[in-house]
C-alpha cells in the first residue's frame, strides 16, 4: 500500500508538470506593443548648478491616447557639454484607445561633474525633414 502511494504520488505530479508546462502560443498574458521617444512639452531646470551635486530634473511630457505609458525609462545621451534626453514610452498595439492627450511628469537624475555649463537638449519630435528638434535649456555650473 505505502509503495502505491508513492507511485499516486508521483504520476499526480508529474502530469501536473506536464500540463502546468503547456506552450500554448493563445496565451492571453502576452500583446503587442512597441517603443517610441515621446515629445518633451516643458522643463524645469535650477538657474544653475553647484559643481558636486546630485539634482533631479523634471521634464513634462505628453502622451498621444490612453495606449502610451511611460515607464520611467529616456535616453540620456552626452554630447560634449550637451545632453540629449529622449523619454521612451511603450504603446500597446492592435488594442482600442481613448483618444485623449495626456501629460506626465518625468525626473531625470542629473550629477554635476564638469565646470562648463550644461546644454540640455529635450526631444520634440521631428520636423518634416525628419531631424530631431528640441527644447534647448543651458545651465551654467558654479
Amino acid at each position: 500500500m505505502k509503495n502505491f502511494k508513492h507511485f499516486l504520488i508521483i504520476t499526480v505530479a508529474f502530469a501536473v508538470s506536464v500540463t502546468s508546462c503547456s506552450n500554448d502560443d493563445d496565451d492571453n498574458d502576452q500583446h503587442e506593443y512597441h517603443l517610441e521617444y515621446a515629445n518633451v512639452i516643458s522643463a524645469e531646470l535650477p538657474e544653475t548648478f553647484s559643481f558636486g551635486n546630485t539634482y533631479e530634473i523634471n521634464a513634462t511630457i505628453a502622451l498621444p491616447n490612453s495606449c502610451y505609458f511611460y515607464y520611467d525609462q529616456f535616453d540620456y545621451i552626452y554630447k560634449g557639454t550637451a545632453r540629449l534626453i529622449y523619454p521612451i514610452v511603450h504603446i500597446d498595439d492592435d488594442t482600442p484607445c481613448l483618444q485623449t492627450i495626456t501629460e506626465t511628469i518625468i525626473s531625470i537624475p542629473v550629477k554635476v561633474s564638469q565646470s562648463e555649463p550644461y546644454i540640455f537638449k529635450f526631444y520634440q519630435g521631428k520636423d518634416e525633414d525628419g531631424e530631431d528638434q528640441f527644447l534647448i535649456i543651458e545651465v551654467p555650473v558654479i
